[in-house]
């Protein structure tokens, strides 16, 4: 989808440092550069700013936010106990059909895998995540699951996206597979543990990247969320 590539593509602009903290995101520049109209480009800009990676201003230019880590470690930890919660009810409540689905992703995860294909494999992930969110069988906790994967998914993408940050895919495929053994086992309690050490990892993993990433450019709270810029 439009919508989706391009709020990843800005995302990854961000996370890459390619777009510093505090510099202004013109409408149309980002526009030229995806070869869309600004109205998406706006749209996407709006879906952003739930994320904590820019600051949108009345009137003026939005500008790209400093990270904080602490505000990042909270959003994974919710993220994690209402993915883990997803798991569990997938373990018990998943199709036969949406089991077999889950064997293809798992399978065309190791084949990504072996190919050392990052941007396939995160296309993979996203796929693994929604179909175990499908597989709960909850509406409302469904939804809910969505909301808060827009807020994070830009971070999610990073140990696949950011320089500097060679992707070791084998870890989040083992992770993907640990969870989908235990719900294809009808065995919520380990889909459960099995999801929130994933997501808790991938936490760890990506703050570290940031951490990185900043470095040398606020020494003292390089994660620390600027929002006064001009």
């Amino acid at each position: 989808m439009l919508g989706e590539k391009l709020r990843n593509g800005i995302a990854d602009l961000i996370l890459s440092g390619e777009l510093k903290p505090g510099e202004r995101l013109d409408e149309q520049t980002l526009a030229d550069r995806f070869g869309v109209s600004r109205t998406p480009v706006r749209e996407a800009l709006h879906q952003l700013s739930t994320t904590g990676l820019l600051v949108l201003r009345p009137r003026r230019p939005a500008i790209v936010s400093q990270l904080n880590g602490e505000q990042l470690a909270e959003a994974f930890e919710a993220m994690g106990e209402i993915e883990g919660l997803c798991a569990r009810y997938a373990a018990e409540r998943m199709t036969h059909a949406e089991r077999l689905e889950m064997v293809d992703i798992i399978d065309r995860g190791s084949a990504a895998v072996a190919a050392n294909d990052s941007l396939l494999y995160r296309e993979i992930d996203d796929e693994f995540h929604r179909l175990v969110h499908k597989g709960a069988h909850n509406s409302h906790l469904m939804r809910l699951t969505e909301q808060m994967r827009m807020q994070t998914a830009p971070y999610g993408a990073a140990p696949f996206t950011m320089k500097g940050g060679e992707p070791v895919l084998q870890k989040p495929h083992e992770q993907h597979t640990r969870v989908s053994d235990a719900i294809l086992a009808r065995d919520p309690q380990g889909a459960q543990i099995a999801m929130i050490d994933h997501i808790a990892a991938n936490c760890l993993r990506i703050s570290s990247l940031l951490a990185l990433q900043v470095k040398g450019s606020d020494k003292d709270d390089p994660f620390r969320r600027d929002t006064t810029a001009a």
